[in-house]
């Protein structure tokens, strides 16, 4: 399997990262929660969650599953499991739990019935190989299925200049750390060099308004990014000012009343043979 040191994920493991995560969960967990039930997730199943970071897609999952399924979580990152085993507990959520792990040698015992992932494909440097791996912890008849960005879709409606130009230092430096900011697309592609049977394939895209968390995100994107942006030349924290970047961009949005389209939610998904 691909390595998965904490060195490819470009986003950084700060604090304000995790907070990060938690304005993403707000914008997704519903459309997460829809896809994962379009997939095939339903009560009583035994669930994957890989590179479950805060805990929020096992949350979704868990939900699916009821009282009568298990879900487990798994993340290399001791400090975003704490803050997931604290998002259990304010949901008292009694049947999931998580576990360090790395899926370059993950340990699990036991069969699933499902394995999901969000927004982890995008981290790997080889993602077919690493499905392809995680198939063996899927009985026959499961489901495997990952969900994961199309960065360059974002965009505000009416046309909002800022905003294009933050989307494209966040796309830009995404691709400066060798990751592809359009991996939603090429999810289906991916469970098929795995050796998948054909996939199938639905979308979700939040919106927001002028002062919504959909502004936000974009904004803590590019702070989240900063280090990779500088070291690839893409901008400076001078020209991104990112302190006054979420106001400067709401003001934007409310000048032409734009709706704010956040990056679409591509899930890809795939019935083990």
């Amino acid at each position: 399997m691909a390595e998965t040191d904490p060195g490819s994920y470009v986003m950084g493991n700060s604090s304000e990262e995790a907070d990060r995560l938690g304005i993403q969960a707000s914008l997704y967990d519903r459309h997460t929660e829809y896809l994962l039930r379009t997939a095939g997730l339903k009560e009583g199943m035994r669930v994957l969650d890989v590179g479950c970071g805060t805990g929020e897609v096992s949350l979704c999952a868990a939900r699916i599953v009821g009282p009568s399924g298990r879900v487990v979580g798994v993340d290399m990152e001791p400090g975003v499991l704490e803050r997931a085993r604290d998002n259990a507990a304010a949901s008292s959520s009694g049947n999931v739990t998580f576990e360090q792990g790395d899926l370059s040698d993950l340990r699990i015992s036991g069969l699933f019935d499902a394995v999901v992932g969000r927004l982890i494909l995008i981290h790997l440097d080889d993602p077919a190989a690493v499905v392809k791996e995680l198939t063996r912890l899927v009985r026959p008849g499961g489901v495997i299925t990952f969900q994961d960005f199309n960065i360059s879709r974002t965009r505000a409606v009416p046309h909002v200049p800022l905003v294009t130009e933050t989307v494209e230092w966040i796309a830009a430096a995404l691709r400066e750390g060798g990751r592809n900011p359009d991996m939603g697309e090429q999810l289906a592609h991916v469970l098929r060099l795995s050796g998948l049977p054909e996939p199938r394939v639905a979308v979700a895209v939040p919106t927001g308004g002028p002062d919504s968390a959909a502004v936000t995100l974009i904004a803590e994107s590019a702070r989240s990014l900063l280090p990779v942006m500088e070291r690839g030349g893409i901008t400076t924290a001078r020209e991104a000012d990112l302190d006054t970047l979420r106001a400067r961009m709401s003001r934007a949005c409310a000048e032409v009343q734009a709706t704010v389209y956040v990056p679409e939610l591509v899930a890809a998904w795939a019935e083990l043979r």
